[in-house]
């Protein structure tokens, strides 16, 4: 071919692909999709992709058009209710380019944990002439009111929730292994909290606030020179102990106050507890035990709370594994851990957990063991029988490590699906969930249990302690949540934690608020060092909330 003709071919091809890449982008342009209006909060936070959240004192709410607003078009088009219906007395709206004031008169104070609807009709226009493609409404969910509150006249509407505070013997406290000696002024603070704020009707405490665990295993737990000979004198030296009487007293006016009830449901580290026990302890408290070392709470058809080791399977009962006893082979690993506090001290310590990812409990067992031994620098026999027992849970004779790794590891796994049975499981879970979310948040083990499908009782709250991790979390995620799981964490010293410590769990149902929501917080109770007072008290600080209509 003449190299004219291909010039000619190429000048042909060029000015054709041309013609068709304008013709494509005109088509384009013609396809384009219209503008519409469109509209945020910026002053709020929008949470779970679903609704706005705003503190309940604020005066105005501000929304933020993606064009400038004709400011005659938005009465009759935008809207500010509540269940109620519409307030439209409460407000005025001031506009200014694409920004939308809704204005709050004098007399008018938005209610806490409440839900609000700004709705916006499409006859609300830009300068321009854009409307929004269709009627927008959005949810507007104030936050609730914290506990500590002067002349604060609300009615009893609020259920503090709290758990593992973990209480020890004279012993523990002279010997410098005791989990809770540093927190007992808060604990106390927050207590009288729970007794004179007109806010809290009930106080739930979601087991380990005594700790019958936390023992060397080269001291016996029963030990006559310590004028402990069963389980009942065990727990009575822990409320008796000076360092842990002021909170007891505490408890024992709460419970006889007649305005705030208490209510007890039992832990792992206090599993031997009984009804009588407690009851002799602080008269007047509520016992909420179900199974043998277990016990949940359900304060509305649709919230309940427990300890949480049902579920773990380290730290459950285990009554089929010896007849007579029901103590779980977290107890002897929490044995381990305890002469090493007291032989190393805190320092750098970081809570262990039984459990690993590891699905075989000896691999389980092993690494938690080891881990142990290298963390504290610990010089273990493990064939000896050097795990004093004293009598404790029936076991009067002592044992060794690896005896008792091998008594659980002879049957542990075959009788899970019994052991569940006895221990009133709602939904049987494998074996290798309860070793990881034990382990780990129970965040999984409480949506499984309370809020799937296959629940024979479903709950839109559900509480747990015993992870020692203060947390909020919806499930499913998303936009589309129906429940929420919170986690009261723990109240031990915080050298001994790697999470915060001095937390708790508020919740306040819209049964009793009145709202259209119910509201749970997380909050951790902290000395008040900006109030410049020389003797700072401690307030609580919001960590996190979520709500969830009723």
């Amino acid at each position: 071919m003449k190299p004219k003709r291909i010039f000619t071919l190429l000048l042909i091809l060029a000015l054709g692909s041309q013609i068709i890449f304008q013709q494509s982008c005109k088509k384009k342009e013609d396809q384009t999709e219209p503008v519409f209006l469109t509209v945020t909060l910026p002053g709020s936070v929008l949470q779970n992709e679903s609704y706005y959240s705003l503190n309940y004192q604020e005066r105005s709410i501000e929304m933020d058009f993606s064009q400038a607003v004709d400011t005659s078009t938005i009465k009759g088009n935008l809207s500010f209710t509540d269940k109620d219906g519409a307030l439209d007395s409460m407000y005025k709206t001031i506009s200014s380019g694409r920004k939308v004031i809704i204005a709050f008169q004098p007399g008018f104070q938005l209610h806490d944990g409440w839900k609000y609807l700004i709705v916006i009709n499409t006859g609300l226009k830009s300068t321009s002439g854009v409307t929004l493609q269709s009627a927008t409404t959005i949810e507007v969910r104030t936050t609730a009111k914290k506990l500590i509150l002067d002349n604060d006249t609300t009615s009893r509407n609020s259920i503090i929730c709290i758990s593992d505070i973990h209480m020890g013997d004279p012993r523990a406290l002279a010997l410098g292994y005791c989990w809770f000696s540093k927190n007992a002024a808060a604990l106390e603070s927050l207590l009288n909290v729970a007794l004179t704020s007109p806010q809290v009707k009930q106080l739930v405490i979601l087991g380990d606030l005594f700790d019958e665990w936390v023992t060397p295993y080269r001291i016996s737990p029963f030990d006559s020179l310590a004028g402990i000979n069963n389980s009942r004198d065990y727990l009575l030296a822990i409320a008796n102990a000076p360092a842990n009487i002021s909170v007891i007293n505490k408890l024992k006016a709460i419970a006889s106050s007649g305005t705030t009830q208490l209510i007890y449901v039992p832990g792992n580290h206090d599993m031997l507890l009984t009804q009588e026990v407690l009851q002799e302890i602080i008269p007047g408290v509520i016992w909420q035990g179900d199974s043998t070392g277990l016990g949940h709470y359900s304060p509305l058809n649709e919230i309940v709370m427990e300890h949480g080791h049902r579920y773990d399977f380290f730290n459950c009962p285990q009554p089929l594994i010896n007849p007579g006893h029901i103590l779980p082979p977290g107890y002897f690993v929490s044995r381990l851990d305890a002469q090493g506090l007291m032989e190393q001290g805190s320092q750098n310590y970081k809570e262990a957990k039984s459990g690993t990812s590891q699905v075989e409990f000896i691999t389980a067992w092993t690494v938690a063991i080891e881990y142990l031994k290298i963390h504290y620098s610990l010089n273990v026999a493990a064939d000896s029988t050097n795990i004093r027992m004293g009598g404790i849970d029936n076991h009067s004779m002592p044992f060794s490590f690896n005896g008792v790794r091998d008594m659980f590891a002879a049957n542990i796994e075959n009788v899970w699906p019994s052991t569940q049975i006895r221990n009133a499981v709602p939904v049987s879970m494998p074996v290798l969930m309860a070793i990881i979310d034990g382990s780990i948040d129970l965040s999984l083990s409480a949506s499984y249990e309370y809020m799937q499908p296959l629940a024979p009782t479903r709950y839109k709250i559900v509480v747990f302690g015993h992870t020692h991790n203060p947390m909020l979390k919806v499930y499913p995620a998303g936009k589309q949540y129906t429940g929420i799981y919170a986690n009261t964490g723990s109240w031990v010293n915080a050298e001994l934690s790697s999470k915060p410590v001095r937390t708790f769990v508020v919740i306040k149902p819209g049964e009793w608020t009145g709202s259209a929501l119910d509201v749970v917080s997380v909050f951790q109770y902290n000395l008040d060092s900006g109030s410049g007072n020389s003797n700072p008290d401690f307030i609580p600080v919001l960590i996190s909330e979520e709500s969830i209509d009723r």
